[in-house]
């Protein structure tokens, strides 16, 4: 879910249990501690595809959002312990510790339950169980999941309703929107009633209440269709072959980015090139990053025509990352 959501909600449900005059270092460790699972984001610099396979795991499964819940509440607690003298103070007493860990651990639960309702796939038990998990009842900064969190709870505050009641107010309205979406999911799916295919995932489409994007990996390729509850049929709109089992395309395999890549991606699938320098290049990309003008996401490496690897290639939309191919010894054992 986008940043302003994870603010607004993680927020409103410590302020929603707690009756809160100037206490403003609770607020703040609640923000933060909404934040804090996303410092996970950090890894990106060091090559998407590490960010990507991290993401699901780690800071986002409970254990792992705890932590840095209680760094969050940590530097809370210092900065509002220091000897402010200006009237903008955190707070004139600070609270105890206990109370900022709390709030900060019920931003992060929050956290971790709206990227599951937009589809995204945790491993919520890491690093105990590896199954990822997900509830996609809307999808990515949904402007009508938006608009209701964040629009009601300005309108309440406007209206000079106390902090309380428009935190609840605001957590009740979510609350029917995500349970209207999940009957909406059932129903679509129903009417929908597609062929079991060997792998599939669910996404919502973006501004629609009615609509979700299903993916399924066949034997012979990759596929995406639309499904709606308002019964109209299914819509097959992309679809992809995967690309013969070639040697470079083996080869691309032991690369690092691409185990990364497709350790969390089940709709992958193979593009083999060739240049005028006598190199291959074999990226990998995922149906969900496609549309009708092509994928925004490539992840693999260039060969020499003997299939060593030159270098490993990561691009995302115009950014480009490359780093070198793994020394000849980490590839020893990789499948």
């Amino acid at each position: 879910m986008d940043p302003l959501t994870h603010v607004v909600i993680g927020r409103a449900v410590v302020a929603a249990v707690r009756d809160e005059r100037r206490d403003r270092a609770v607020g703040a460790a609640a923000i933060l501690g909404a934040l804090s699972p996303d410092v996970d984001s950090a890894i990106a610099f060091a090559g998407w595809d590490r960010y990507v396979r991290a993401h699901q795991f780690g800071t986002h499964a409970i254990a792992g959002a705890l932590v840095t819940a209680t760094l969050a509440a940590a530097l809370v607690a210092a900065v509002a312990r220091r000897p402010w003298r200006r009237r903008d103070a955190l707070t004139s007493s600070p609270p105890r510790f206990a109370t900022l860990l709390a709030a900060a651990a019920a931003g992060a639960m929050s956290h971790i339950a709206l990227d599951l309702v937009s589809g995204a796939r945790i491993a919520l038990a890491w690093p105990i169980l590896d199954r990822r998990v997900s509830a996609p009842l809307v999808a990515m900064a949904d402007p009508w999941f938006v608009a209701i969190c964040v629009g009601g709870f300005l309108v309440l505050r406007t209206a000079r309703v106390g902090r309380r009641a428009a935190s609840r107010a605001s957590i009740a309205a979510a609350a029917v929107v995500l349970s209207v979406k999940a009957a909406l999911l059932v129903t679509a799916l129903r009417r929908a009633d597609m062929q079991p295919a060997t792998v599939s995932a669910i996404e919502a489409r973006w501004g629609s209440l009615t609509d979700w994007y299903v993916f399924e990996r066949l034997a012979d390729g990759v596929r995406a269709s639309l499904v709606s509850s308002g019964g109209r049929p299914p819509i097959v709109f992309l679809t992809h072959p995967l690309a013969p089992d070639t040697r470079f395309v083996r080869a691309s395999r032991s690369l690092d980015d691409v185990r990364n890549f497709l350790a969390v991606h089940e709709f992958a699938f193979a593009s083999e090139t060739a240049d005028e320098d006598d190199r291959v290049a074999v990226m990998w990309s995922d149906l969900r990053y496609c549309g009708a003008g092509g994928c925004g996401v490539w992840v693999g490496g260039i060969f020499d025509r003997r299939g060593r690897a030159i270098t490993q290639e990561v691009r995302v939309g115009r950014v480009v990352q490359r780093r070198p191919p793994p020394a000849p010894g980490d590839l020893e054992g990789q499948p």
